[in-house]
């Protein structure tokens, strides 16, 4: 029988730009993403009904929804820090710092390096990857190829560098993924907000028995295709750069992330033969504040044993494997000898999960800035970085405080301006009950009351001519649809959400909807009857017919 060589990661190196970005950054640029209204009466928001399943078997889009309901009324959704690249700092310049200390913290030469895989999510340069461009930078002398699966692609390169080592291909391969989030995204779009910048690398060799990687469990996320719109822009200085923003079908984000972290983990540790609770460190990619709450949940573990770098980094991308495995290390959360789980979900692309024995693993000696500030120092060093790039005028200063009591107060409902958050009669029920010509101001109401009281503003401040889209972000609209596919019972598509659809066009999209639903379920319920009277008349005709059912159905 011939003895499968162990593979395993040799060393783990990460590279972050030095200028830190907080929310006060977008509060002095764009003052009015944030600003309230202060006529406008403030009611609170109703927290979301816990399912009464267990978290690890509860319903995919009802666990995504119920965590992302503790970051709504945040308007940075949970956001907190980025790594932001300044002059001077590029995709290649991060790639490069990594790898170098990548290949030194793994005691090896550039010259010993037999393959190179790089993934380049949102470079700034526009091309078909860096891969060759950092070969020459590094001075290796192997074949450097690009390989993308978006927020997997590292997961996938490890996979495929495993499968190379295996087979006798090559001794040593080197791993490097980046993430230029801040680039890509328009800064007046709220997407921006969880956009972070930085690099990361490892170097991939044999390792020893028992050691290594165990399993892994790849599918395709095809389903989320559309999730995210890319394209061309042109920057401030005339460069082509990519720019990415939320598509039509960005719910599938939310609806199919339970599952997939589900079925990648679940079968990994199944095929690793190991179980959950001896994994020792649970590390997810996170590119919102939620999704390491999310994944624990549906997996049923402690959320103890999970790593979560989103409110040190906001989004990453590719980087997250490598970045989460190389600060549990350093913090000695995962040793030698321990079971390690890496999840990552790539959208329009792969979702992957690799089981691993962790062994020798040597740390670049680039310290992230985030992890050189104290614990108990961060937020008020950070605060400090941010008045020094951002100073904020004294009067801006008051005028902003004042601003915030504003927003942050709550108000009692006055008689004029009720709000009606729970009715008693299911909206279903009151709209088949309803007369025909009432049934548009019932929806209606149903929609503004929902809208008013999710954007915690009074009802008179909202019309039915409102564009959805000047109401709601892209999470909102996600949790707005779940809404109305719940108490309504129908689909509904995400582009009724977008554009210059109003609440009236929205309500009589659903109106039309319902219609529909209604013929088709009762040609079905004919279609029932008419078989069951068949079958009657055929027992009948055969003098089966003995229940009272049966006569009763043939007297009519």
């Amino acid at each position: 029988m011939k003895i499968v060589q162990s593979v395993g990661i040799r060393s783990l190196a990460v590279s972050f730009p030095h200028t830190i970005r907080t929310n006060q950054y977008w509060q002095q640029k764009f003052p009015e993403l944030f600003q309230v209204n202060p006529r406008q009466r403030r009611v609170k928001l109703s927290e979301a009904p816990e399912s009464k399943e267990s978290s690890a078997t509860a319903n995919g889009i009802d666990l995504w929804l119920q965590e992302l309901t503790t970051y709504l009324a945040d308007p940075f959704r949970g956001s907190v820090n980025r790594h932001v690249v300044s002059e001077g700092e590029s995709s290649l310049l991060l790639e490069c710092q990594a790898a170098q200390d990548a290949i030194r913290a793994a005691n090896l030469s550039p010259d010993q390096i037999d393959l190179a895989l790089v993934s380049s999510l949102f470079p700034d340069t526009v091309g078909t990857g860096l891969a060759t461009q950092l070969a020459e930078r590094l001075g290796l002398t192997c074949p450097a190829w690009n390989l993308e699966s978006t927020c997997a692609s590292a997961l996938i390169a490890l996979h495929t560098a495993q499968a190379f080592l295996q087979t006798g291909t090559y001794r040593h391969i080197l791993i490097v993924a980046s993430h230029l989030g801040s680039q890509a995204v328009n800064e007046a779009d709220t997407l921006s907000l969880s956009m972070g910048d930085g690099a990361g690398a490892m170097v991939v060799s044999s390792d020893r028995p028992n050691r290594g990687l165990m399993s892994t469990k790849i599918v395709p996320t095809t389903a989320t295709i559309g999730a995210y719109i890319h394209g061309l822009a042109i920057d401030a200085q005339g460069n082509p750069r990519f720019q990415t923003s939320t598509g039509d079908n960005a719910s599938s984000l939310g609806e199919t992330a339970v599952d997939r972290v589900r079925q990648c983990c679940l079968t990994a540790i199944k095929e690793a033969g190991v179980s959950l609770d001896q994994i020792h460190c649970f590390a997810f990619n996170t590119p919102t504040a939620w999704y390491a709450s999310v994944c624990a949940k549906a997996l049923g573990i402690d959320p103890a044993k999970v790593i979560d770098l989103y409110p040190l980094y906001a989004n990453l991308g590719p980087v997250f494997p490598i970045a989460n495995l190389y600060h549990a290390t350093m913090k000695g959360k995962i040793r030698d000898n321990d079971l390690v789980l890496v999840y990552a979900n790539g959208a329009a692309a792969t979702a992957a999960a690799i089981v691993m024995r962790w062994g020798d693993v040597g740390l670049g000696s680039r310290i992230p800035p985030a992890l050189n500030l104290s614990q108990d120092k961060s937020q008020d060093k950070l605060q400090e970085i941010a008045q020094l790039e951002n100073p904020i005028p004294l009067e801006k200063q008051i005028e902003r405080q004042i601003e915030k009591q504003i927003e942050n107060q709550i108000l009692p409902l006055s008689i004029e301006q009720p709000v009606a958050l729970f009715a008693e009669t299911p909206i279903k029920q009151q709209l088949e009950m309803a007369d025909f010509d009432d049934r548009y101001r019932i929806l209606v109401s149903y929609l503004r009351d929902w809208l008013t009281n999710s954007q915690q503003i009074a009802p008179s401040n909202i019309s039915d001519r409102d564009c959805l889209a000047t109401l709601l972000d892209s999470l909102m609209a996600i949790v707005f649809r779940h809404r109305i596919e719940t108490d309504l019972q129908i689909r509904v598509p995400m582009e009724n959400f977008f554009g210059e659809n109003t609440i009236q066009h929205l309500a009589e999209f659903l109106l039309a909807r319902l219609a529909v639903a209604k013929i088709i379920n009762h040609n079905a319920l004919e279609n029932v009857f008419e078989n069951a009277i068949g079958n009657v008349l055929e027992n009948a005709i055969a003098g089966n017919s003995h229940s009272q059912l049966d006569r009763e159905i043939i007297s009519l």
